[in-house]
């Protein structure tokens, strides 16, 4: 006997449930930029939400596997483009030096184990001498591409405090939006083939005895 769901509509109700938060999900990058790590932890735990879901409907671990790296990259898409529209329409292109990039390296434990966390935190000052409040962050080991300490780089910044600082050539709206719709495309396939499985175990369920 198949294990898993035999309802289709637990497929359409993970489907909905899914758009709905990647709708959620653009708006609070987009009206909330400044709480940009609470914003992907939701999304995180949207995830595992979502791929928890279809595997139980599925019934099989396979379904980690084919569910979510197309629902990540969904949810990862609408983050990016909610905050980079954020940006565009607050920020405002400034010529900035950069002082100091200063890294701090925090080891954090979770239920996997222990692993490294990177983020770096660039003092900037502007072309007429004037600082800039707000340190613009970048969260990874390696750091921005292409620029160092003592460069002149252009980085959009938010009058307000709102938007956090980034640099200008890092906003790219279109390509956030090709992120999207692979994600929405690959992952609606995904739903479409889950649905056609559970379907055809619906109308091949065993029929009821009756006394």
């Amino acid at each position: 006997m198949s294990r898993g769901s035999r309802n289709p509509l637990t497929i359409i109700i993970v489907g909905a449930v899914f758009v709905v938060c990647l709708g959620g999900l653009f708006a609070l990058a987009y009206f909330f930029p400044s709480v940009q790590l609470i914003t992907f932890v939701i999304g995180v735990f949207v995830l595992i939400g979502i791929v928890g879901g279809m595997r139980a409907i599925m019934g099989n671990f396979w379904a980690y596997i084919y569910t979510t790296p197309f629902v990540a990259f969904a949810l990862l898409g609408v983050v990016m483009l909610g905050e980079d529209m954020a940006l565009t329409k607050v920020g405002e292109p400034t010529e900035v030096v950069v002082l100091e990039d200063h890294l701090e390296q925090k080891t954090e434990r979770d239920s996997t184990g222990s692993h490294q966390v990177y983020t770096h935190e660039y003092t900037l000052e502007r072309t007429d001498g004037t600082p800039v409040d707000e340190r613009m962050i970048y969260r990874g080991k390696q750091g921005f591409d292409g620029f160092s300490e003592g460069d002149t780089i252009t980085v959009l910044i938010d009058p307000a405090g709102e938007a956090p600082v980034q640099p200008a050539e890092e906003i790219d709206v279109d390509a956030d939006i090709g992120v999207i719709a692979i994600g929405v495309v690959t992952s609606g396939i995904v739903f479409i083939i889950c649905g056609i499985v559970v379907l055809v175990r619906w109308t091949r369920r065993p029929p009821q005895m009756v006394r």
